[in-house]
Order: C-alpha cells, then sequence, then structure tokens
C-alpha cells in the first residue's frame, strides 16, 4: 500500500494536481461566489473571490488549466478555420506566373539527388529540406504552377487550423475560430500559400509547435514535450528565422511553471529546448559560410516603411490589426489575460525587433523571413474581442457573433490586395511566358539562344516557360549550373568561338533598357554586334526578344 503522502510525491513529480473536490455555494455571480476545496490533506473554505485576488506574479486566467474539451469540438476549432483557408488560397494558385525565387525552387527540385548535393554545398543549406520535399513532390505530380504551389496551399491551410487550437487553448473555442479565419483571410496568407517556396511551411511549422507546447503544459508527460522539440526543430530547416518563436514559449511557460511545487515542466521544456538546439545548430553552422546569398537584404527607413504593407499585404489591413493589438493590450489584462498578451505580443513583435537589431551581423530583417508572426497578430485580434466579451460576460458564445461581423470586415478591407495579389505578373518581374511563346513560334533548326540582363537572369525563367517544348541550344555554356553547383553558369570567355557555326540566335534580354547591348559583358557585346545583325524585335513587360542574324561577309 502506498501512503498518501507518498502519492503526492509521486503527483507532483510527474507535474499533476493532487485530487481535488470543489464545491461552490452562494453563486450569484463570479465575484460572489465561495469555494469550499477538499483536498487529501484537508478541507479549506476559501474566501470569496472578490476578496481574493490572484498574486501579481501568477495571473489566474494565464495559468489554471483549459476545461477538457470534446474531441470532436477541437476538430471543429481545427477544420472550420482549414475550410476558411484552403479555398481562398486555392482561388487562382496557377494563374500567376512563377518568379525568379520560385524557378530556383524549381530548378533544385528537378535535378538529380547528386547534383542537389552539388548546389546545397555552395547555396540555400538552410532550405535543404524543403527542396527535398519538393523533388518528391515534382517526381509524384509534375512541375505544373498549381502542382509546385498545391504543397504551400496545404501548409498554410494547416497553419490556419492550428491558429484556432492555439487561441482555444489561450481563450475558448469561439476566439480560436475567429482567430483562424482572420489568419486565413490575410492577403499575405494568400500570396505566399500561392508560392513554390518555404514560407508556407514555416508558418505552419511554428503554429503547430506553439500548439504542441501548450498540450505540454498542461500535459507534461515526455511524448508531448519531444514531439514539440521534433516539431520546432524541423520547422528551422523549412527557415531558421521561425526559430524566434522561441520567444512567445518562454514567456507563455515560465507562467505556468509553479516554483512553489516541485513542477517538471521546467526540466521537460529544457529537455525539449536541448533537442532543438540539437537539431538547429548544426543548420546553423552550415549556412554559416554562406551568408553572402543574402547581402541583398537592406534595412533601411524605406525598408521599415514597407514592412507593415509587405507584411500583411496592404497598409489598411496592417492598420487594422494593429490597431486590434492595440484595443487586445487594454482589454487582455484586464479580462486576466496579462500573460497571454505578453506571450502573443513577444510572437509578434520580438521576431522582427531581433533581425533589424541584428542585421550588420546577420542580415535576416525581410518581410518573408517574418511571415510566421502572422498567426500571432490574427490571435491578438480575435482576443482584443474576447477580452471585451469577458468584461461583459463569462460567456464564450458571443464571440462567434463578433467574429460574423469582424471576419467580413477583414475581408472588405483585404479584397484590394487580394485582387492585386492574383494578377498575372508579379510587380516588376519580367514576362518570360510572352518571350517563350515568340521563341518558339519562330524557332527554326539550328538556333541558338543568349542571354542578357543583371537584375533578373532570364536563363532560369526561360528554361522553365520551354520545358516541354523545343527550346534552342544555349550556345555560351561552358560550365552548367549541374557542375557550378549554383543556380547560374559560366559562360564562354570568348564569345566569337562559341557561336562561330550558328546562323541565327535568340537574344533575350531583361534589360531596362531597350538597347539590345546593354547589361552584358563588354566582349559579349561587342562580339555579337559584330557578327549579328538585329532582327524582328519584340518587347514584353520587362523582357525582350531580339532576333539575331549573322551579317554576309
Amino acid at each position: 500500500m502506498v501512503d498518501q503522502k507518498t502519492a503526492r510525491r509521486r503527483s507532483a513529480d510527474r507535474g499533476d494536481e493532487p485530487p481535488t473536490l470543489v464545491l461552490k455555494r452562494g453563486v450569484r455571480s463570479d465575484d460572489q461566489t465561495q469555494i469550499m476545496r477538499f483536498t487529501p490533506t484537508g478541507t479549506t473554505l476559501l474566501p470569496r473571490i472578490a476578496d481574493a485576488p490572484p498574486p501579481p506574479d501568477e495571473p489566474t486566467a494565464a495559468v489554471r488549466q483549459p476545461p477538457r474539451l470534446p474531441w470532436w469540438t477541437q476538430l471543429l476549432v481545427f477544420v472550420l478555420p482549414v475550410a476558411i483557408a484552403f479555398p481562398v488560397a486555392w482561388r487562382g494558385v496557377g494563374n500567376r506566373q512563377l518568379w525568379n525565387d520560385e524557378h530556383a525552387t524549381w530548378h533544385a527540385a528537378t535535378l538529380s539527388w547528386g547534383d542537389l548535393g552539388t548546389l546545397l554545398g555552395n547555396i540555400d543549406r538552410v532550405v535543404a529540406l524543403y527542396y527535398t520535399v519538393m523533388h518528391g513532390w515534382i517526381g509524384l505530380f509534375g512541375d505544373g504552377p498549381t502542382a509546385l504551389r498545391l504543397p504551400s496551399v496545404l501548409a498554410m491551410a494547416v497553419a490556419a487550423g492550428a491558429t484556432g487550437l492555439i487561441g482555444q487553448r489561450l481563450f475558448d473555442a469561439p476566439t480560436g475560430i475567429v482567430a483562424g479565419a482572420l489568419f486565413a483571410v490575410l492577403p499575405a496568407v494568400s500570396r505566399y500559400a500561392q508560392e513554390a517556396r518555404p514560407y508556407a511551411f514555416a508558418i505552419a511549422g511554428a503554429a503547430v509547435a506553439t500548439w504542441l507546447f501548450l498540450v505540454a503544459l498542461d500535459r507534461p508527460r515526455w511524448r508531448w514535450w519531444l514531439l514539440y522539440g521534433f516539431v520546432l526543430g524541423l520547422t528551422a530547416y523549412f527557415h531558421v528565422v521561425a526559430i524566434l518563436v522561441l520567444a512567445a514559449h518562454a514567456v507563455l511557460g515560465w507562467s505556468r511553471y509553479r516554483r512553489s511545487e516541485r513542477d517538471v515542466r521546467l526540466w521537460k521544456a529544457l529537455g525539449a529546448l536541448a533537442l532543438i538546439a540539437a537539431l538547429v545548430m548544426p543548420l546553423a553552422y552550415a549556412a554559416k559560410g554562406q551568408s553572402f546569398a543574402i547581402d541583398w537584404i537592406k534595412a533601411d527607413l524605406d525598408t521599415v516603411k514597407q514592412l507593415p504593407r509587405q507584411l500583411f499585404g496592404s497598409y489598411a489591413v496592417a492598420a487594422a490589426f494593429g490597431g486590434m493589438a492595440l484595443v487586445a493590450a487594454i482589454t487582455l489584462p484586464l479580462a486576466r489575460r496579462r500573460t497571454v498578451l505578453l506571450g502573443l505580443l513577444a510572437w509578434a513583435l520580438v521576431p522582427p525587433l531581433l533581425t533589424y537589431l541584428t542585421f550588420p551581423l546577420l542580415h535576416l530583417f525581410l518581410f518573408r523571413y517574418l511571415l510566421f508572426t502572422l498567426p500571432a497578430w490574427a490571435l491578438l485580434c480575435a482576443g482584443a474581442t474576447s477580452g471585451l466579451i469577458r468584461l461583459i460576460t463569462v460567456r464564450s458564445w458571443p464571440q462567434l457573433l463578433v467574429g460574423a461581423v469582424l471576419v467580413p470586415v477583414a475581408v472588405l478591407l483585404a479584397l484590394p490586395a487580394h485582387e492585386q495579389i492574383r494578377q498575372d505578373l508579379e510587380p516588376g518581374e519580367p514576362d518570360y511566358h510572352a518571350a517563350a511563346a515568340v521563341v518558339s513560334a519562330k524557332l527554326a533548326p539550328g538556333d541558338g539562344i543568349v542571354y542578357a540582363g543583371t537584375t533578373r537572369p532570364p536563363r532560369l525563367g526561360m528554361a522553365y516557360e520551354m520545358r516541354d517544348v523545343p527550346r534552342p541550344d544555349d550556345v555560351l555554356v561552358s560550365v552548367p549550373s549541374e557542375q557550378l553547383g549554383d543556380f547560374g553558369v559560366r559562360e564562354c570567355p570568348i564569345t566569337s568561338t562559341c557561336v562561330a557555326k550558328r546562323e541565327r540566335l535568340w537574344l533575350v534580354s531583361t534589360s531596362y533598357s531597350q538597347d539590345p547591348w546593354s547589361e552584358m559583358p563588354v566582349e559579349k557585346a561587342q562580339a555579337l554586334k559584330r557578327l549579328f545583325a538585329v532582327t524582328e524585335p519584340t518587347h514584353h513587360r520587362r523582357i525582350h526578344v531580339y532576333l539575331l542574324v549573322r551579317k554576309s561577309d
């Protein structure tokens, strides 16, 4: 037989609460409830709630364990935001042309495994897991625009559902549903759900890891802590900046740790943190030598001004969500949700502030790297209304009525941005589809192709648009990208030697000028100008096509 003292000690070691029987009497309102608590050590008549405010360092709402909801309720909290996010993100998913970064994804994911290893040895090692996933995906579903972007659509839908589950844990089920729905209708969410890059995976990973962290706090068993550590470590392999969501976890976790009792959650959290470090440190070390790839990122005043618009999709949406976050800063402390507020603010604000302050060293201050903070902003927005409702009533269902108004208002504010992100071309990007159509329509046997342009080198874009049709030989390549381990190629040092036998060449240029020889190395321009005459120029958005015909002697 185990005595009561031993049983209590084992329960404390597991982080469990001692068995408690609570009776209420004289219930007229929250502040007039008197509680009689029966525990194994005796019976205690607690004072009225109005006479016993919570300790200042442990807000009641932040530390209490939420009631266990039926599985179908939690499933509903997850599914409803997913049901909104997926169709919103799916609309027009294949209409916009791929742009420069997506061409890089296509190139990397269609290499052989050996060539992909060579590429990752030189560049983009921090997104190696994403390229690996896409390599397998393309093998199954092809490389059309819709197929390339579908994984991001699915990941963003999961992020919306996970946002709902986080809201249910931090507030209640109706607030979680509203937060997930608000996240789903953000223009930036649709924009990066429709992009073949790892950002949607990073957002989903950060949101799922945060939900697992909250579950582990409520059920402090090793399997939850290890699963949390593994998911967050894996998230860093989709984008390493997403690891900064740990700032929110630190705030929320410390508030739940009871130092006066033998609470094992701190030690299990440290164990999960050790697992995360073990997973992330090799990635950080491996990527250290590839920082040259992001040297182009800026952190000047204009970049800071553009951040809200780029992060949310428009200034109007940014102002609305920022305003609701200010309301949350007022209402949540009054509703005894101070720690929840601090945790969400840490998630939303620490990553941009930290990447800005460390910019001279790390060059990570880029809005795309900070997209994983969007769930926090949606939770703050929903939390603001939840705080207001909690000041009026203890019931949670009115939040659904508020959400029925709040979400359509967010949609109306976001509509112009949604229309803009579904245009045929990303602003400032070349129209490779039109250029490829010109070359394909007039292609003759023996034709070659050469490229010019430094801002957006057109070689990958043209290769993608002509991947399924005959295309001219890339005559100036001396070392292909597969051997070079890069997205570019090494061209012939003597241009006239490489084009000696060609009668016709197609020149595709992404130069800002319509001069065919602009943004081209001097030797290359002089040789082509001496040997070929320019005929049939065609000009499209940010791209020009010229047919070069050899001059007669």
